[in-house]
């Protein structure tokens, strides 16, 4: 080989391996997508009012999130499926919403009402 050709050799070689690691870094985040989803949503009180710093959970697992002063909170990353969301906050009683679908790849919102 003569040396402008190996060098095109190597040079295509360097794009071959970008491209592979475009598709694979590509196909692990569709991978991802497939197998989880996002919870968003509201937390206030029966007048309306946001209640911020507010605890959400996921019953039974370890995702959580706090409301902002605007009572709205997300939770990224949530498996699949169906489950619970509770909200809870000092001198409110809990809220709970059960059988909430989360869907692959969606965002569901969850609003919750907090009663004194």
């Amino acid at each position: 080989m003569t040396q402008p050709s190996r060098w095109g050799f190597a040079r295509l070689a360097r794009v071959a391996a970008a491209g592979l690691a475009v598709v694979l870094l590509g196909a692990g985040q569709l991978a991802a997508q497939g197998t989880t989803g996002k919870i968003e949503g509201l937390v206030r009180e029966p007048s309306g009012a946001p209640i911020g710093g507010a605890q959400i959970l996921i019953v039974g697992s370890a995702f959580s999130a706090t409301t902002n002063e605007q009572g709205y909170y997300f939770i990224n990353n949530v498996p699949a499926g169906v489950l619970a969301v509770r909200a809870q906050y000092i001198g409110y009683g809990p809220a709970e919403v059960r059988n909430v679908r989360v869907l692959a790849g969606q965002t569901m919102r969850v609003n919750l009402t907090l009663e004194q």
